[in-house]
């Protein structure tokens, strides 16, 4: 999995690009910048809270 740290460098990444860039796989699903942004930011905001339950 990645760090928290990794997560981040990948959020900033995509705040680079257009969030309505999107891109098609081979099986017909599609996914948008916006969209992976926002499951990156869950995923940040889940490590910080796993760090911080004592």
């Amino acid at each position: 999995m990645f760090t928290k740290y990794e997560l981040v460098a990948i959020y900033e990444a995509l705040a680079e690009l257009h969030p309505s860039t999107q891109t098609q796989f081979k099986d017909g699903v599609k996914l948008k910048v916006s969209d992976l942004s926002d499951k990156v930011l869950r995923l940040i905001n889940e490590k910080e809270s796993d760090t911080h339950d004592d």
